[in-house]
């Protein structure tokens, strides 16, 4: 298996996704992972698994990431491209193994020149298709590039579905979304390990559980702040936003205030889940399916979205979700919950049981675990 980072601690959707199938490899028979290892890497874990973990640092330069843009031909990818795990992954799979399991369109570079009897693409995302998402959301300025990283990377995908036997998508927006090819495309939405639900929250908080770091979820954080919390603030004077998750980028850290927290990086979401009555996922471009959501749901605490942050879990509108795509009704909405309480953890909780029916890892990875080597 060869993914961006080694996944545990799973302190991120792609870790998430990532550890799931790595568990139901490793319950199969022998897996070698390659990774990058970003100093947080829990190795022992890993070991306790049965997975052997090879690794090489995470130490990007300007000198890699051109020769990477060189050999992938993405701006996206190059930061992922080192011909040190190229080689790692090749001594990995010699003599050919049974399956080779590559997490990320950015990562299919990594693919040629490895035998495998069968070789599976897990894209996570539809890169292009994010890039694209992104581009149509945001200023002419930074459109331009993130036109050109797009035709980019549907070019990278299309050579990648040229390599594999298998590739696996998230939704069935993203697999709508793939160019045609010979490969055969699986759906597997993203799922959730059931975990204990938290007790209610007695204060009126609402959280934004994401990597705060990742473009997507910067400009979701700032339009949360600056377009729909002033309008929730008129209503809710005494209510609080809990902006959660790793390496929050500056734009995301200035918009601390008095009723508005930027934690940086946690250990555990947790505990922030537990002091909110709400979640939310405002996003405003991206592509996949958004296990933050799954999460907040497990938990029992109901999510405010807009169309894009439920994208892959439409079914669950209704079941813990509620929509809202313009500031004024995404504040409205949240103040609606905020303001009753006992809805508020009805609709959680119907949330979680929908999640627990429909999501659990077992039942969304079956297309794949069924194609798999017994």
């Amino acid at each position: 298996m060869v993914t961006k980072f080694l996944p545990l601690p799973a302190d991120s959707g792609g870790k998430q996704r990532s550890l799931a199938i790595l568990r139901r490899l490793a319950r199969r028979g022998s897996v070698v992972l390659c990774a990058f290892d970003d100093g947080t890497a829990d190795r022992e874990g890993l070991a306790a698994m049965g997975v052997e973990a090879r690794s090489v640092p995470w130490t990007p330069t300007r000198g890699r990431t051109a020769r990477g843009l060189v050999r992938t031909g993405s701006g996206s990818a190059a930061r992922f491209w080192d011909a040190r795990l190229a080689a790692m992954v090749r001594a990995a799979a010699s003599p050919p193994v049974d399956v080779l399991q590559v997490e990320y369109a950015t990562l299919a570079p990594y693919l040629q020149g490895v035998p495998a009897r069968l070789r599976v693409l897990d894209l996570h995302n539809i890169e292009s298709a994010l890039a694209a998402s992104y581009a149509r959301s945001t200023g002419p300025l930074r459109a331009l590039p993130a036109w050109g990283e797009a035709v980019a990377l549907r070019r990278l995908e299309r050579a990648a579905l040229r390599r594999v036997n298998l590739a696996v998508v998230a939704s069935g927006r993203d697999q709508a979304r793939l160019p045609r090819s010979r490969a055969e495309v699986l759906l597997c939405p993203n799922g959730w390990e059931p975990g204990l639900p938290l007790p209610a929250a007695a204060d009126p908080v609402v959280v934004f559980v994401a990597l705060l770091g990742w473009r997507p979820n910067v400009d979701a954080a700032v339009w949360l702040a600056e377009r729909v919390w002033p309008l929730v603030r008129r209503r809710r004077p005494d209510a609080r936003l809990l902006l959660v998750g790793r390496s929050p980028a500056p734009p995301v850290q200035r918009l601390a205030c008095a009723d508005i927290t930027v934690t940086g990086t946690v250990p555990d979401v947790r505990p922030f889940l537990a002091r909110a009555q709400v979640a939310v996922a405002p996003l405003l471009s991206g592509g996949g399916t958004r296990l933050k959501v799954l999460e907040a749901l497990d938990a029992g605490r109901p999510v405010v979205a807009t169309r894009i942050g439920v994208e892959g879990l439409e079914d669950l509108v209704g079941h813990g979700v509620v929509v809202a795509d313009t500031p004024a009704r995404m504040s409205a909405a949240l103040c609606d919950l905020l303001a009753d309480p006992d809805r508020a953890r009805a609709l959680g909780a119907r949330g979680r049981r929908a999640v627990a029916d429909r999501y659990a890892w077992e039942a969304t990875l079956a297309p794949l675990l069924g194609r798999l080597p017994a």
